[in-house]
């Protein structure tokens, strides 16, 4: 028996939640992907960086964690579920049960859920945003990926809700820039391109790595920087990217940017499939 919301139920009957290593220590990682027409955006760097991942916490991937079945998967998950061209993949892994702190077993849970997705618009592409004063991020040997353990970012979504707002600049522990709640963070000051280093504890975002290269192939150099609270109080345009597209910051702490619609043109060539 276990008490669940203080009713004692049979322990069968929650399943093996009890037993989880997601669910009881956020012991795993996960991916979140945009498909558009079939194809998954991305797919091999998301790939890249999760069995780095999970290198990292020592959880032995499946050999069927590979390119072909995951688009296979997607596929028929969503023509199961009747999904359109647009579409959000998630793609979670964690260990599987056993032990406690020190786990019994490396191997590894896979889980793919989709969902539709609604494509950005010319009106929601600009945010007002704030930073973040109840949360903060560090640098780990895993926080440059998604991790199941998500409270700082639980703890800044709440506080976004409270201060309606679009977003949140979240810092870390030493007061270093760092990145918004679910997205990389860009910043121009006099055409020079910056962005935090990934020491400050950001995510290894997908696409800011596919928007550095970019960038740097029309001939700007993207500076990876450690930055204070003014040196972005202080930009000609704030950014923020993820694979869902780029938004640019319309408003920050009631400072107002005139924000040129041509940098995020130039940032979505990224995406290009």
């Amino acid at each position: 028996m276990v008490s669940y919301n203080f009713e004692l139920i049979p322990e069968k009957k929650i399943g093996a939640l009890n037993l989880d290593r997601g669910f009881q220590y956020g012991d795993g990682l996960f991916e979140t992907m945009i498909c558009e027409n079939g194809q998954i955006l991305f797919l091999e760097d998301h790939l890249e960086r999760l069995r780095k991942g999970l290198k990292a916490l020592r959880i032995t991937p499946p050999k069927s964690l590979n390119k072909e079945t995951i688009i296979s998967e997607v596929r028929s998950l969503a023509e199961a579920d009747g999904l359109g061209d647009h579409i959000r993949v998630k793609l979670t892994t964690w260990r599987k049960e056993g032990g406690l702190y020190t786990p019994i077993s490396n191997e590894a849970n896979v889980m793919i859920t989709v969902k539709p997705v609604q494509q950005q618009t010319d009106e929601n592409y600009f945010i007002k945003t704030d930073f973040c004063e109840t949360s903060t991020v560090a640098y780990s040997a895993v926080s440059f990926c998604k991790t199941l353990s998500s409270m700082s970012y639980v703890l800044a979504g709440i506080e976004k809700k409270e201060k309606e707002v679009d977003d949140l600049i979240i810092c870390n522990t030493e007061g270093y820039v760092a990145e918004f709640i679910s997205s990389n963070i860009f910043w121009i000051k006099d055409d020079k391109v910056y962005t935090p280093k990934l020491e400050t504890g950001c995510v290894a975002g997908i696409s800011r790595k596919n928007i550095i290269k970019v960038l740097e192939n029309h001939g700007y150099k993207v500076k990876k920087v450690l930055a204070r609270k003014y040196d972005l109080t202080y930009a000609d345009v704030i950014l923020s990217t993820n694979i869902a597209g780029v938004k640019i910051v319309k408003e920050l702490e009631g400072r107002t940017y005139n924000s040129p619609r041509a940098w995020r043109t130039l940032f979505l060539k990224a995406y290009d499939l």
